[in-house]
């Protein structure tokens, strides 16, 4: 009996070091995994705005704070709702998209115009980002855990052409390319 509340000691105090780095690790894969889903929601309105011959008005990609959690969505409609028939995605809360001076300098990115997290981002039907009136900028989505800030960062670039790109840093940063 003795040698078994040892081992069973022994297995507590390992699992008791190992669980920080395993609950590090999880939450690592979290926000990659959601760089990976937004990326993809991205891509799906700009491939559907060509398909589609979207210019005006152009396809959207939206993204609204709904009770627990950050939908976002394919709005083929523009009627600014997720509707049952259109593409979304949703997240937890615990990961939240980042508003403009949280987190991380972008400067690293090397981009010389940004702009973090807009709700909607229009392509038309080259794929490009439709910018109306407005100069053309890089729009950034950055994500992360608001109250853990040490686990680090992940990122969404959309450039004026359309093109989307991931992108990692820890705690004290820099931004790299996925």
């Amino acid at each position: 009996m003795l040698e078994l509340l040892i081992v069973i000691g022994i297995i507590l105090v390992i699992s008791a070091i190992a669980f920080p780095s395993i609950t590090r690790t999880m939450r690592g894969y979290r926000l990659s995994s959601m760089a990976a889903r937004v990326t993809g929601n991205l891509q799906l309105a700009r491939f559907d705005a060509v398909r589609l011959n979207r210019s005006n008005p152009p396809l959207s990609w939206r993204m609204m704070a709904m009770a627990n959690r950050t939908v976002v969505w394919v709005d083929r409609n523009n009627n600014g709702q997720p509707d049952a028939t259109e593409p979304q995605d949703s997240f937890p809360l615990e990961i939240q998209f980042l508003p403009a001076g949280t987190g991380l300098s972008l400067a690293s990115m090397g981009y010389a115009a940004t702009q973090v997290s807009p709700a909607a981002v229009a392509f038309d039907s080259h794929g490009t980002v439709n910018f109306g009136v407005g100069a053309p900028v890089v729009y950034v989505f950055v994500f992360g855990y608001p109250n853990q800030p040490n686990e680090g960062y992940a990122a969404v670039s959309v450039l004026p052409t359309g093109k989307t790109q991931q992108w990692r840093a820890t705690a004290n940063g820099p931004w790299q390319k996925r």
